[in-house]
């Protein structure tokens, strides 16, 4: 009965890490890229920009020749969303610091190709017939995903010196944070 329990323990240590909740922290300065593996071969990344960060989630193995970002099911899809942690679209880089980012991401290959595909005849609908598109955005991000739910502890901005139309909406030099995972069912 003992041997089973540690057996049965150990199972559910060595689950799906996906559906369990994941808490990390991390610090990143401007120009630095931020990885933490967060199991089923994903990793979470801040990729740097000129002014700041994109949130993305990536796999860690191709999937096909598509190795891309596995969060890109978040709107809206054309313009600024929560994965932008930086300043732009009209957002400074004060205004981006506050708050919290919450960027669902797809947990396996097959879903991925899915969601892209949806994703492609979403964005460019005049490419297919409308029963495809139609079906494409009723469908579209209904595959199982995960949350990662970014939160902005302490930052540090400046401006850029680089104003645009008399606007200088600054950069974000240094970042501490919370990052917290959670799985999701499909919708």
């Amino acid at each position: 009965m003992r041997r089973l329990a540690i057996t049965l323990l150990l199972l559910a240590v060595r689950a799906f890490p996906q559906d369990r909740e994941l808490h990390f922290s991390g610090e990143v300065s401007l120009g630095q890229e931020f990885r933490h593996d967060i199991g089923s071969d994903l990793t979470f990344l801040l990729a740097p920009t000129d002014a700041g960060w994109n949130i993305r989630v990536r796999s860690k193995a191709p999937c096909g020749n598509q190795n891309d970002d596995w969060a890109l099911v978040n709107p809206p899809f054309r313009g600024r969303n929560m994965k932008y942690l930086e300043p732009s679209h009209g957002v400074t880089a004060q205004e981006a610091v506050n708050g919290t980012y919450e960027v669902r991401f797809l947990r396996t290959c097959t879903d991925f190709k899915l969601e892209a595909a949806r994703l492609e005849i979403v964005l460019w609908p005049y490419t297919h017939s409308q029963r495809e598109t139609d079906e494409a955005l009723a469908k579209l991000g209904s595959s199982p995903m995960g949350i990662a739910k970014l939160t902005i502890l302490k930052s540090k901005v400046s401006p850029t010196g680089h104003p645009v139309e008399g606007k200088d909406y600054g950069k974000i030099d240094w970042l501490s944070f919370r990052v917290d995972i959670t799985p999701l069912a499909a919708r």
